[in-house]
């Protein structure tokens, strides 16, 4: 029974996010006078489906609730029948990019929204990476951290929320003797020398322990729930980006990665947190997505940008066929990351 419901909840939580990238395609492409021949929430079989008056589209409620999707009019589908206006290819640079990007962008409003929420019901927490509770007699009390303590860096690189703080310590390959966590304490900058005792978890492997806690203080009214809603999407946004960039330069692992597997797993983890973790998992996983659809390379939004810059510096289309292998290759590559993900996520919970 316990994995019925997480599962339902991943599925709920998975087909948000990818139905709110979706409507953002298909809301640009409408704006713009793009023809959609089908909108879908969720995928496989057609359970039920139905036409608007004066509208083209056929909007369809299919049988796995997972996302969804646009099916717009362009030079790869069958397209004859149509104004060479309704198809995308055949819009201006700007329209295209529109409709490409509108999906990341929803993303990103459903993030804030959502965090908006949680800080409205829950109040806001504090986003930035004050210290909360020193344990007595850890090495953080033993070298001088206090409560109350902004931490400003790690081993010199700067930390903008206590995601960065982990992320800067506890998902490094290296294992290290000390780290240095720079400290704004009552207006002065202070560098704190910690040594960490190491903790091995049921996998066999090793995290620094510090013994302090992020500040647990929030904020209640409006102004301080839309503060957080935008201050938390802009911070974990750039945490995103720091792990992807950790990743190029193999300063963290590619083991750190997970699939639909490891997402179940912090599903199942953290469901018993109630409804405001849920909430803010679902934003977490929404920002995800954004940036993933970011990156410059086939397959992602990203890489069809890209073609798209590059079609208006050179002038000219990219060839069809050369596009498709583009993307084929891109596709190809994707699916072997998702099996390696997925393999280890699996070995993870052996």
């Amino acid at each position: 029974m316990n994995f019925i419901i997480t599962l339902i909840i991943l599925i709920l939580i998975l087909g948000i996010i990818v139905f709110i990238h979706e409507l953002g395609h298909f809301l640009a492409a409408k704006k713009i006078g793009v023809y959609v021949y089908e909108f879908s929430v969720g995928m496989g079989p057609k359970i039920f489906s139905f036409r608007r008056k004066n509208d083209e589209t056929l909007y369809s409620l299919r049988l796995l609730p997972l996302g969804g999707f646009t099916a717009l009019a362009s030079e790869s589908i069958n397209s004859k029948d149509l104004k060479e206006n309704q198809i995308l290819e055949n819009k201006s640079a700007l329209g295209k990019f529109f409709v490409l990007i509108m999906g990341i962008v929803f993303n990103f409003l459903l993030a804030i929204i959502l965090l908006i929420i949680n800080g409205l019901i829950y109040g806001s927490p504090i986003t930035d990476p004050y210290v909360g509770t020193v344990v007595s007699d850890s090495p953080a009390q033993k070298a001088g951290l206090k409560s109350g303590d902004l931490i400003l860096k790690v081993d010199g690189h700067k930390v903008s929320s206590f995601d960065d703080v982990l992320l800067e310590t506890r998902f490094v390959k290296e294992e290290k003797e000390s780290y240095i966590f720079t400290v704004s304490r009552d207006g002065e900058s202070l560098d704190i020398e910690i040594s960490p005792n190491y903790v091995e978890d049921d996998e066999g492997e090793k995290s620094p322990s510090f013994g302090f806690t992020e500040s647990s203080e929030r904020k209640s009214g409006l102004v301080n729930a839309i503060k957080y809603g935008f201050s938390a999407t802009w911070k974990s946004t750039f945490g995103v980006f720091n792990v992807l960039g950790k990743l190029i330069t193999g300063r963290v692992g590619a083991n750190n990665l997970s699939g639909p597997i490891g997402v179940f797993t912090v599903v199942d983890n953290v469901k018993s947190g109630g409804f405001e973790v849920l909430i803010y998992l679902t934003a977490y996983l929404s920002i995800n997505v954004g940036v993933i659809n970011l990156i410059p390379v086939p397959v992602f939004d990203g890489g069809r940008i890209l073609l798209l810059v590059i079609e208006k510096i050179t002038k000219k289309k990219v060839n069809p066929k050369v596009e498709t292998i583009i993307n084929n290759i891109g596709a190809l590559l994707l699916i072997l990351l998702m099996l390696y993900v997925t393999l280890n996520d699996i070995f993870k919970l052996f």
